[in-house]
This record gives C-alpha cells, structure tokens and sequence, in this order.
C-alpha cells in the first residue's frame, strides 16, 4: 500500500505541451505577484495607510473631494495594525500554494495536478457569481482560464490514467 501511494504522489506524469507550460507560468507569476504583495503589505504595519493611501491619490491626481476616495480613506483608518499583519500572512500563504502548485507542475508530480484541480476550482463558484452580478470582463476572463485549467488537468489525468 505505501508502495502505491508513493508511486502515485511522486511519479511524474506526462509530458509538458504548451497548455502546461502556460498553466505552470501563471501559476507561478501569480505565486510571485502574492509573494511581493503579502511583503508589501508587511511594510505597511504601524503606518497609517490612510494618509500612505490619500498621498498616492494626490500623487495621481486624484480629487481629495472624489467619493470613492473618501470611502476607502474611512475604510483604511478603521484597519488595525493586527488585521495588517493577518492580511500579509494570508497573502504569503497564497503565494506559498500557487507556487507550491507552479513547482509540482514542472517536475511533473500527480499530486500537483490534483492540488492544481482542488484549488483552482474553488474558485469557480465564486466567478460565476461575480459573472452573473457584475457582467466584469476581468471576472468573465478570470472564469473562463480557470475552468479551462481545471478542464485540461482532468483530461490530462484521465488519460495518463489509460496508459
């Protein structure tokens, strides 16, 4: 039985086309864009992110009287530094599963198809609601490459199941 179930986590699976390899590429650049956000917002413990947030709207040229502004200015001020700190742990935790996923897929292990699967499929669910309340173009593109992700490593294990 442990022989199996080594076989299974740790052999490598099919080769890589191009489908993979773009899948292992966002997969990783999204690991990495999580990576340099959950640090950032590290650097954001004990400052006040209100006046951060109100000079960068300045630096933009964005009105001080603008309505959206003012609603996420009342909204960072009642941010506390520990909340901060839990945002940045889940932030880097996200990053650690993407990346996790990004390095299975390279070197080809079955158990980063199947985490790859879980994963990117709980999302779903929640795009099809922001697609069918917001009518995004961004959640809409979001929905379709994760269906497509989840869609193409079924298949793939399904045939590497048949060899």
């Amino acid at each position: 039985m442990c022989k199996v179930l080594h076989s299974i986590l740790s052999e490598p699976t099919v080769s890589k086309d191009g489908a993979l390899r773009t899948i292992i590429a966002l997969k990783a650049l999204g690991g990495v864009l999580f990576l340099l956000i959950g640090l950032g917002v590290f650097a954001l413990v004990n400052r006040d992110i209100a006046v951060l947030a109100e000079e960068l709207a300045d630096s933009w040229g964005v009105d001080s009287d603008n309505h959206y502004l003012l609603r996420l200015l009342e909204w960072l001020t009642g941010i506390s530094p520990k909340q901060i700190i839990v945002i940045g742990f889940v932030t880097l935790l996200y990053s650690t599963l993407l990346l996790t996923m990004a390095w299975g897929l390279h070197l080809g292990r079955v158990w980063a198809d199947w985490l790859t699967i879980g994963a990117t499929g709980l999302f779903i669910p929640v795009e099809l609601y922001e697609v069918a309340w917001s009518l995004r173009l961004t959640y809409s593109v979001a929905l379709a490459i994760n269906i497509f992700i989840v869609w193409y490593l079924i298949r793939r294990r399904i045939r590497s199941s048949s060899l």
